[in-house]
């Protein structure tokens, strides 16, 4: 009988909407709730009203002339969407596309007359290229692997011979 244990479930996050925003600056106007009851009306996880109140957390001034802080929805969504701007590219974008394109035409040439593998091909070219933003060997690996270059296993030579590792019980 096999059994799966995993202690961990895939996350499923959610961004607020302009609804649900609007419903959350409510709530803290009124004062009454807890982050944890927002975040269960919202049908979100507390943490993301806590990252969510602390975003669109404003200083206003009253009549008095007295500072207060307050959220309001709009200053949230703002500051929501400048960071999103600024997130980091994820998987091959974020790597210098030069470098993948030398490598396809290092590796790609006949067997007799190449020099480069991927491991001396990354060193190289991080060692001649120190300011472009070059993934490493194992990296370059997975890349091939996921089919993102026009690279196969059967074009390098090396790992067609290596074995995979056996995974000990």
């Amino acid at each position: 009988m096999t059994k799966d244990n995993f202690t961990t479930k895939k996350r499923e996050y959610k961004h607020l909407s302009d609804v649900q925003r609007g419903k959350l600056e409510e709530m803290t106007r009124l004062g009454t709730y807890t982050q944890k009851e927002m975040g269960l009306r919202l049908g979100v996880n507390q943490s993301t009203i806590s990252r969510e109140l602390r975003r669109g957390r404003t200083r206003q001034m009253d009549y008095k002339h007295q500072y207060y802080d307050c959220y309001i929805g709009d200053s949230g969504a703002r500051v929501y969407k400048e960071n999103r701007l600024h997130s980091k590219a994820k998987g091959i974008e974020k790597y210098s596309a030069r470098f993948f394109d030398e490598l396809v035409a290092a590796l790609k040439v006949k067997k007799i007359e190449r020099i480069f593998s991927v491991d001396t091909f990354v060193h190289f070219y991080k060692k001649n290229h120190p300011a472009e933003r070059v993934p490493c060997t194992r990296t370059v690996y997975k890349i091939i692997d996921s089919g993102d270059l026009p690279l196969r296993n059967i074009d390098l030579p090396m790992k067609t011979r290596m074995r995979p590792r056996k995974l000990t019980p």
